[in-house]
């Protein structure tokens, strides 16, 4: 399946090695957490949200390689939770943020259907949003409305997983939601047309969007 959002260069980005040391390479690509920590890093965030954090890898990358984040809040399930697409009913962890759970910037929020059963009002205003969590159309939609309530002005959400592979619904309904923004007139863009800011890192499975 084609993808339709519009590419940024990675060259753009102030993408920067990073010490793999006690990390998985587990559900990421080859420089996929190097790019994502650049996208976080590029907002200068004090509070971070994730969704999906599995075992904590990705937190704990992103706690080493950006400074300043004093509080960084990853939303998990429990290891009975049954995720909607098929291709994730192995990933889900039997220890949930375990590779972060020293680290005192760290909070775990454990809920039976994980982001679904959390409010705006609970999580309170972040920097920057990273959903890697159920990838089914519901989840997904869900997630993507929760980060745009919570999100700064100036801060930064990335999804993984758009790709189109067709396992998974994120590109779908990134896709979907970059069509309902073009579709609203937005008095700020002097072309007259909404627009969208949501856009696809090259040669990654990651999308974000600046608010």
């Amino acid at each position: 399946m084609p993808l339709n959002l519009p590419v940024v260069p990675q060259s753009q980005l102030d993408v920067r090695p990073i010490d793999w040391s006690g990390l998985t390479r587990r559900f990421m690509n080859d420089g996929e957490l190097e790019v994502l920590i650049a996208l976080v890093r590029s907002v200068s965030p004090q509070r971070v949200l994730e969704i999906g954090c599995n075992e904590g890898r990705t937190v704990k990358a992103v706690l080493s390689n950006v400074p300043g984040i004093t509080k960084y809040i990853g939303v998990d399930v429990p290891p009975s939770y049954i995720p909607a697409k098929p291709v994730q009913r192995r990933e889900v962890s039997a220890q949930p943020g375990h590779m972060a759970l020293g680290l005192s910037a760290f909070e775990l929020m454990l809920r039976p259907r994980g982001s679904m059963d959390l409010t705006g009002a609970e999580i309170g205003l972040c920097d920057a949003v990273f959903i890697d969590g159920d990838h089914g159309w519901k989840a997904v939609l869900h997630d993507t409305l929760l980060a745009r309530e919570i999100v700064r002005p100036g801060g930064i959400i990335v999804w993984h997983d758009y790709h189109g592979q067709g396992t998974v619904d994120v590109r779908d309904v990134l896709e979907t939601v970059a069509k309902f923004d073009r579709s609203i007139p937005d008095c700020d863009d002097p072309d007259g047309p909404g627009y969208s800011t949501l856009m696809h890192v090259e040669n990654t499975w990651l999308a974000f969007e600046r608010r």
